[in-house]
């Protein structure tokens, strides 16, 4: 198996390693951590954060109601709030963009 030398900076601290080839192939198509999406259709019933609010991994978004069930939207990540995509009352289908986070 052939392999890749590559450098990975984690907080600072540089790193080579060795990527085998193949091994970037699993994280095509991967979602995007600095977009949050609709997991299900449904309807956005609160916008719990503005554009420009710090948010961290956990924290609440919005409220999305799908079969008479609010479900809490959380941020995967660190980051600032970038851009809203949807307003309260708004319906919306699965794998929607709703809300993107950026400064990661």
């Amino acid at each position: 198996m052939e392999s890749k030398l590559g450098k990975l900076n984690i907080d600072g601290t540089e790193y080579s390693t060795e990527i085998p080839d193949g091994a970037l192939e699993a994280f095509e198509g991967a979602p995007d951590p600095s977009e949050v999406r609709a997991f299900i259709p449904g309807g956005i019933v609160d916008i719990l954060v503005s554009e420009g609010d710090t948010v961290e991994p956990g924290s609440i978004l919005l409220l999305l109601e799908a079969m008479k069930m609010h479900n809490e939207i959380c941020s995967n990540i660190k980051g600032i709030v970038s851009k809203i995509h949807v307003s309260k009352d708004d319906t919306v289908k699965k794998d929607q963009l709703l809300v993107e986070i950026s400064g990661f």
